[in-house]
């Protein structure tokens, strides 16, 4: 039998589609506080919205008949005849926030004009007004979304920890402070300030002020003003991208948009000049004819409908490649990258089973700048029988390389001291007893630090080297939110890190081995916050273990080796090979025999 729903049943269904979770609401609050002026605005949070979100602004504030009537589905100031919808260009203009909210929480207005005496004061909860009564309160509004979901408790079990509810709470806020450079925001959870930004003098400073100051080094300025649409913004330098998402930013019409096709177009012109899996920062505003734009075609207003997407793609991709031009960067061979050399193996290597992430790659981490701190080019691993590579027997299954018959190549004993040849700090030659064996130090590196660094993490007992001095990190803002949330973890990694606020952690210990230097520490919590924000694949310890080893190799990259420790990369090297065979992971080593050689004379 077909029957219609109950007022407040359909309120709750129609709730779950516009209050997914805390951050839904902050989102909507924050939009209805610029649409109606405010030049201030402050979200004091508690419990990561659980208990309590609540927005103050100073905005033009509502009438006693309008504070009664906003709670009502529907109820919008922004539309009133059909074609008002191909000229939208505020926020909220369904009408359907305040009354989702107030279907699922206890919701308290408190609102006056300029113009008024007293304020007005409404409680709402089960989509039922409770009371009303005047106040005395400043010009604007103050709302306070109390116990969210207090009566749909399936819905309340299935929200995140409250590290990762905030993480989505900050970057509601950041996208809406984002796009008015020229007004006030303040985040605050449990009192404590988490985010204060004041009036900025522009768009590149708004984004200092959420991004960090050491984002302005990367910007590179993007305008493009054509018959289609008009774009301006910033997009990041290669050599700054990052694994990590979460300095990826589209507004259309001064509104927030997610776009994989556009996200396609920028990063398009970076092909060849940034890692693979690497991603540029951007922050780009279009404009255009609010009647080529459909914003109306997803719950939450997030995805967004351009009449002519394949145009857009070609301008907007056009608009980059001309933005990174003139900054001289353009496309180009990158030496260090392929195989140094591409000798033919005497036996087929096995494949790595997708344990090393990049170990299908064939990139040379040697082409890294700096020094690194006051580490030598190779840290050769100290011998302890504790922390001894363990057999291949014993090893977990998804890293094991099963050693392969050499037959006569390996039978006989090497010299106790190893004659090497360094080529260009990038190639060690040494002979065997019936060939020679070719190194890629650079892989090289990278393959004694995993093996080290894994061995470590499965025994439970990582080294951790304390810093002289402690270091202050600059993180970005998603990649802060996932550290911290997994502090326990990065810890457990042989880091020994605290937070210090305004997105910056403090380092007093790092992993034995791993550079003492802050760009290979950036490096590293990258890669990490990428991976500790996804699910975790078969092997968790080996990924982790990937990615210290991988960051530590790509700072001691650009360090000569000397003659004595070239020996000891070889001597560890081959150590590695009698356990695991030549694959190593990442193959760093290749051996030519002496009938081959002589072909090639």
């Amino acid at each position: 039998m077909i029957q219609i729903l109950p007022s407040g049943i359909a309120n709750l269904i129609a709730a779950g589609e516009v209050v997914g979770r805390p951050a839904s609401v902050v989102k909507e609050l924050m939009e209805n506080s610029i649409d109606a002026g405010a030049t201030s605005v402050t979200v004091n949070i508690a419990d990561a919205g659980r208990t309590l979100i609540q927005v103050i602004d100073n905005g033009c504030g509502m009438s006693r008949e309008d504070a009664l009537l906003c709670f009502e589905r529907h109820a919008t100031s922004k539309i009133k005849e059909a074609h008002d919808l191909e000229s939208i260009l505020t926020y909220g203009f369904r009408g359907e926030a305040l009354a989702s909210i107030a279907a699922v929480a206890h919701v308290t207005l408190k609102t006056r004009r300029e113009e008024d005496e007293t304020a007005i004061s409404v409680e709402v909860a089960d989509s039922k007004i409770l009371s009303t009564t005047e106040i005395s309160a400043p010009k604007g509004c103050n709302i306070q979304v109390a116990d969210l979901f207090y009566n749909v408790p399936a819905r309340r079990k299935f929200l995140k920890s409250d590290a990762a509810e905030m993480r989505h709470i900050e970057q509601e806020f950041i996208r809406v402070a984002m796009v008015h450079p020229d007004k006030a925001f303040t985040l605050k959870h449990g009192g404590r300030d988490v985010r204060s930004v004041r009036p900025a003098s522009g768009l590149k400073e708004r984004i200092m002020q959420l991004c960090g100051q050491d984002i302005s080094k990367e910007l590179i300025d993007v305008r493009s003003d054509t018959s289609v649409i008009k774009i301006s913004g910033f997009t990041g330098s290669p050599v700054d991208a990052r694994k990590t998402l979460g300095n990826q930013y589209f507004f259309v019409n001064g509104r927030f948009f997610r776009s994989p096709y556009l996200h396609k177009a920028v990063c398009k012109p970076y092909e060849n000049m940034v890692r693979e899996g690497y991603t540029p920062s951007y922050f780009l505003f279009l404009e255009c004819d609010p009647t080529k734009v459909d914003v109306n075609i997803h719950p939450a207003k997030t995805e967004v409908k351009f009449t002519d997407e394949y145009m857009l793609f070609d301008v907007l991709s056009a608009s980059i490649k001309e933005a990174l031009g003139k900054n001289s960067f353009a496309p180009s061979i990158d030496f260090e990258s392929g195989e140094i050399l591409s000798f033919p193996s005497p036996h087929p290597s096995s494949d790595s089973g997708g344990l090393f992430p990049f170990a299908g790659r064939q990139d040379a981490y040697g082409a890294a700048s700096g020094t690194g701190g006051s580490h030598s080019g190779y840290a050769p691993t100290a011998p302890n029988d504790e922390f001894d590579i363990p057999a291949a027997d014993n090893a977990g299954r998804n890293f094991v390389s099963p050693r392969p018959n050499y037959g006569k190549l390996f039978e006989e004993s090497l010299d106790s001291e190893l004659n090497v040849l360094l080529l260009h700090g990038k190639i060690i030659l040494t002979p065997t007893p019936n060939g020679v064996a070719v190194i890629n130090v650079a892989k090289a590196r990278e393959a004694i630090l995993y093996h080290k660094y894994y061995s470590f993490l499965t025994k439970e007992r990582f080294i951790s080297q304390r810093s002289l001095y402690p270091q202050q990190i600059q993180l970005g803002a998603e990649i802060h939110s996932i550290i911290m949330e997994n502090v326990e973890t990065v810890n457990k990694l042989g880091f020994d890190v605290a937070d210090f606020g305004d997105n910056a952690i403090i380092v007093y210990g790092m992993p034995d081995g791993f550079p003492a230097d802050e760009e290979a520490l950036k490096d590293a919590f990258d890669t990490l916050a990428s991976q500790l924000g996804r699910e975790e694949g078969e092997d968790p310890m080996a990924d982790y273990a990937a990615s210290l080893a991988r960051s530590a190799a790509r700072k001691l990259g650009g360090t000569a080796l000397t003659t004595v420790q070239a020996q000891m990369m070889a001597r560890e090297v081959f150590d590695l090979k009698n356990t695991y065979g030549t694959d190593l992971h990442t193959h760093c080593i290749s051996f030519i025999d002496d009938e081959e050689l002589l072909k090639r004379i």
